[in-house]
């Protein structure tokens, strides 16, 4: 058995890479957590099947940031008509996007443009962030994340991040939620979608029907409610990143973006 040939009908979603075996057509499932322990695109990558124990390989995986792929996985789940967690999992992947952007704006971009890059402090602080917002329900990461958007002293340096970082609140009174006009009239950016975004992101009805769905209700949304969610999520997600110039979530991505900046592999 020299040649290792590929699987069939790959699909790729957050969680798992499914492919048919070409030997005995055994429809396998991977997680990527438990699986493949690997949560890196997958390229090529050398598998065995659950039930004929024959080897093939994996291939062609998609590289989208994670609040993509979520919005992705919300295909399947609508057509399998579980709507309950499409809603689910649209309100998670404005909470991953949020995430996203912290990361991005206060610590890659902060790293990308510093001549002598310290990883040992990105990295701790990378751990700072996280203990920050960890516990953060999703209107409280939501303000957070429009506080640091609106921000006009952006962070240029590790040092900058660390101060804004620290200045997120641990407890009792949260950042509020900016009103209309803060953000209509905030000197952020020429690019004039992201004000009609950021509105769109606090009056996206999304999390108020997450809410009904997890809580004591248990509501079961409609295909309708879905449909709603799933294009006013689209219509937002697909565009503010990209608006924001936060899309990629590979630290390379900003280190070799920035003038005079070197490739670096983590």
């Amino acid at each position: 058995m020299d040649h290792i040939p590929e699987g069939k009908d790959m699909k790729k979603t957050y969680e798992n890479f499914t492919a048919g075996c070409p030997w005995c057509c055994h429809q396998n499932i991977f997680n990527r957590a438990s699986d493949l322990k690997d949560f890196a695109p997958i390229d090529h990558r050398d598998v065995i099947c659950f039930d004929c124990s024959k080897p093939f390989y994996l291939a062609g995986d998609v590289i989208d940031p994670a609040y993509e792929m979520m919005i992705f996985d919300c295909a399947e789940l609508r057509e399998r008509k579980h709507y309950a967690y499409c809603i689910l999992n649209l309100a998670q992947a404005f909470e991953v996007f949020f995430s996203h952007y912290l990361l991005i704006q206060l610590l890659y971009k902060s790293f990308a443009s510093e001549p002598d890059k310290d990883i040992d402090r990105l990295n701790r602080l990378i751990k700072l962030l996280y203990s920050k917002t960890e516990k953060l329900s999703f209107y409280h990461l939501r303000n957070l994340f429009f506080f640091c958007v609106l921000d006009a002293a952006q962070p240029t340096s590790l040092v900058e991040a660390e101060k804004a970082i620290h200045r997120i609140p641990d407890k009792w009174p949260w950042l509020p939620c900016p009103s209309d006009e803060d953000i209509r009239g905030a000197k952020i950016s020429e690019d004039t979608r992201i004000k009609d975004l950021l509105l769109r992101v606090k009056y996206c009805g999304v999390p108020a029907l997450r809410n009904q769905v997890v809580h004591k209700r248990a509501y079961r949304p409609t295909l309708e409610e879905v449909n709603g969610a799933l294009r006013e999520t689209r219509e937002i997600l697909f565009v503010l990143p990209s608006a924001l110039a936060v899309r990629a979530d590979d630290i390379n991505w900003y280190c070799q973006n920035e003038p005079g900046s070197a490739d670096l592999r983590f």
